[in-house]
């Protein structure tokens, strides 16, 4: 298995571009990204390109008709040309991408989608590659991964979107309440009335999300899967710092399956990461 970087930052490349074992680093762009963080610029995109990077562009977002037209003025700008693969969730973009020439490009990614090995063979066979779903548990997805038509990705680290709408609901609140601060601030969070967990909920151009409270990663159980090509790690809100020690420690898991020696690396994140690490959760 060969890992796939969400970089959270340009600067983070540099930090990373030693390793190997990292063999796409996946990139956000505004207008086009679900869950994106950190949104690159064009040319930002273009520099790692001509730097011999081998990127994944996030274009994961739902899109109305008028988005797509908008979509159509992104194709002279190259941007598309510039990576390797796109991930979509949206069929009308996989339309439009596949009427343009980039079908050979295509990875399927719908965190709630592809639960079982019969829809993953369907969506493996129309695309280059699928994400499996991060909805199941890990028995499952061991299951799942023994039955699939062709190697699939699988979400080795990071936080899921548990809750999504495309209507400003921050905004409507502050709106509703009379108050009076930025809604596109990615310092709120909300906390359930029978729980403790306290969960950030963001608005951008998008619409609205809330994201578990926990970070969620695969150890032991990777030496139990099959049919994987590869692992994405995702570093949203960790700095520098904190994404090289996961990365490092992910490289070092996989050179040598030493679960102990991660797990001990995971107890030393616990000291400067905000979040606590739930193993064995996807």
């Amino acid at each position: 298995m060969q890992l796939i970087i969400e970089l959270s930052k340009f600067t983070l490349y540099k930090h990373l571009k030693k390793y190997s074992d990292i063999a796409y680093f996946l990139v956000n762009y505004e207008g086009l990204s679900f869950n994106a963080f950190d949104a690159f610029s064009i040319s930002e995109i273009e520099t790692l390109f001509n730097m011999n990077v081998n990127l994944i562009l996030n274009a994961e977002k739902l899109f109305s008709d008028k988005e797509l037209e908008e979509v159509k003025g992104l194709l002279s700008t190259r941007i598309f040309d510039y990576v390797k693969y796109i991930t979509y969730s949206d069929f009308g973009l996989k339309e439009l991408l596949i009427e343009f020439g980039y079908e050979k490009k295509l990875i399927f990614r719908a965190p709630t989608y592809l639960t079982n090995h019969s829809d993953i063979n369907l969506y493996n066979q129309i695309n280059e590659y699928v994400v499996v779903s991060t909805e199941i548990s890990c028995e499952e997805l061991t299951g799942v991964l023994k039955n699939v038509n062709k190697p699939v990705i699988i979400d080795l680290f990071g936080k899921s979107t548990i809750f999504y709408s495309r209507r400003k609901l921050i905004t409507n609140y502050f709106k509703y309440r009379n108050l009076e601060y930025d809604s596109k601030k990615e310092t709120y969070s909300v906390i359930e009335e029978l729980r403790n967990d306290s969960m950030r909920i963001i608005e951008n151009e998008t619409g609205s999300r809330i994201v578990e409270p926990h970070f969620h990663c695969l150890a032991e159980e990777l030496v139990n899967f099959e049919n994987v090509s590869f692992g994405i790690i995702s570093l949203e809100s960790l700095n520098i710092k904190q994404s090289v020690a996961v990365v490092d420690a992910y490289i070092n898991l996989l050179s040598n399956n030493n679960v102990e020696e991660f797990q001990k690396d995971s107890v030393a994140w616990g000291e400067f990461l905000r979040d606590t690490v739930i193993f064995n959760d996807f």
